[in-house]
């Protein structure tokens, strides 16, 4: 099997079934030896910040001398980045090698009646790879949800994450914060520990955890006899926050970020209390490996710069919470600097507020459309900010996009991609 027929067979699944059970990849695993029960899990859900807070984690678990395997989704650079062992993407041919071996059980449980879908198929393909690597540990980000998707197959973990909760994925997981909650909080099981995005503090260190989700999750683990950790977000202390990096204090120990934004002094202390966790269960973690760990931090399209002159940032973020999130980046790091924003969006994405939200912020908006089938139309975005007094441009593609706003923006002034991570690697592939 060559790469390209490996890439091919996994998106030929069926991207969603209607049945919402896990019996296809409860098969699927069963039939390549339940990988999955010969490695402990750390199970993060939420909203937004769940890759920065895995790979913040996975960070600081290889600092501390483990074998440790990463799954993330979606992917900025190439598919592989989805399946990591100590931050290395799984190889191409170790890819080939094990989906030819997952697409003959899979072939075997169609003939069964059970069709696993793409992201089954990923997940298994992952697992197999984790235990031949000799993981110890694995950081599992969720997919969509929490006790319906696919990745709760797992038994037991060792600490249930959860980061910020907001409105996403309404049509999957219910039009009300609570019902999203309750959906996340299905990970949770009997007599674990659970951690939570930080509670709310003064709003110049950043928003905490949605009140009516952080009540779902206290009464899942009242429910469960399970343990619940949240820190609180006024025990942190910011001591420097530049466009060079960022200096906080927390629980007797000081930090150093590259990661841009208040919301992400968030998700690390919310990284430091799980590593904190996983310390109880005998992992060897000292607070010299935690801040190792942040400070190796490296996000690929999360306010990621990727041009200087004008700065060119990449964001992936496409609903409100994370829009809002970069609202607060730019009002702190880009203080003076005129903004080009370019855009695109999901349909299934709330579009109108992320917009509404960031146009005030820009001088200059150029919309595109990444995906003919999935994405929104430049026509509709740019109906949305019909009230915007700046230039408003719309190009076919993410690379004339880019090339507009290179034209358009000044070198000291900054060009803001946001609203898509399909956007954001497009742009980062043309940059990098």
């Amino acid at each position: 099997m060559t790469h390209n027929e490996a890439l091919d067979f996994i998106n030929s699944r069926r991207k969603f079934q209607k049945s919402s059970s896990h019996e296809r990849i409860k098969a699927l695993l069963h039939e390549l030896g339940n990988p999955q029960n010969k490695m402990d899990f750390v199970h993060v859900v939420g909203t937004n910040g769940k890759g920065t807070v895995s790979t913040c984690l996975s960070e600081i678990l290889v600092c501390s001398g483990y074998t440790v395997g990463l799954f993330t989704s979606p992917y900025i650079v190439k598919f592989e980045e989805r399946i990591r062992v100590n931050g290395e993407y799984i190889s191409e041919n170790e890819l080939c090698k094990i989906t030819a071996e997952v697409k003959d059980k899979i072939f075997m449980l169609e003939q069964k009646g059970l069709y696993p879908t793409v992201f089954e198929t990923i997940l298994a393909i992952a697992m197999v790879h984790y235990q031949r690597k000799g993981c110890r540990i694995v950081v599992l980000e969720a997919g969509i949800g929490g006790q319906k998707d696919s990745t709760n197959v797992i038994e037991k973990a060792l600490v249930s994450v959860f980061t910020s909760i907001s409105l996403d994925h309404t049509d999957v997981l219910g039009d009300t914060v609570e019902k999203i909650a309750q959906e996340k909080s299905g990970i949770i099981k009997k007599d674990t520990v659970a951690v939570s995005y930080p509670t709310s503090a003064d709003g110049d260190i950043f928003a905490g955890q949605n009140e009516k989700a952080l009540s779902v999750i206290k009464e899942k683990c009242l429910q469960t006899q399970s343990e619940l950790i949240c820190p609180d977000a006024h025990d942190v202390k910011i001591i420097k926050r530049d466009a060079e990096s960022t200096i906080f204090y927390f629980d007797g120990s000081e930090y150093e970020t590259n990661l841009w934004g208040k919301h992400q002094v968030g998700n690390l202390i919310t990284a430091i209390c799980t590593a904190g966790q996983l310390k109880k269960h005998g992992y060897s973690i000292s607070d010299k490996q935690i801040q190792s760990g942040i400070t190796n931090l490296k996000m690929p399209g999360r306010t990621e710069t990727v041009h200087k002159n004008p700065l060119v940032i990449l964001d992936g973020g496409h609903n409100e919470n994370a829009i809002n999130s970069l609202k607060d980046s730019i009002e702190i790091y880009l203080q003076g600097k005129r903004i080009t924003l370019v855009s695109a969006f999901m349909k299934d994405k709330d579009y109108r507020t992320s917009l509404k939200i960031i146009a005030p912020f820009c001088h200059k908006i150029i919309l595109t459309q990444t995906d003919p089938l999935r994405g929104e139309t430049t026509e509709n975005l740019k109906r949305s900010i019909q009230n915007f007094k700046g230039d408003i441009f719309e190009c076919e593609t993410g690379k004339d996009a880019i090339n507009k706003a290179l034209e358009v923006t000044s070198d000291c002034d900054a060009v803001i991609v946001c609203g898509s991570f399909y956007l954001a690697s497009e742009i980062r592939k043309f940059f990098l």
